[in-house]
């Protein structure tokens, strides 16, 4: 297979050479040790905590005002 072009330039997306990436990609691979900066951040942490906590005050309301309204 012909590997040349902007996609494959391997020199210019520094992916080395293909000789160099091991049969077991876990240990080639850097996602498992390093944190990405925006999916990992504190900051989007909490913003996804905050948005499951509104979501699981809603979902409890929903049920109260369903339970209120059984009654009346």
């Amino acid at each position: 297979m012909n590997k040349k072009g902007r996609k494959y330039d391997r020199n210019k997306w520094g992916w080395g050479s293909e000789s160099k990436i091991p049969k077991d990609l876990k240990e080639y691979s850097h996602s498992y040790e390093d944190k990405h900066p925006y999916y990992d951040s504190d900051r989007k942490q909490k913003a996804e905590e905050f948005s499951m906590d509104i979501i699981f005050g809603c979902m409890v309301g929903i049920l109260i005002l369903i339970f209120i309204s059984l009654f009346i």
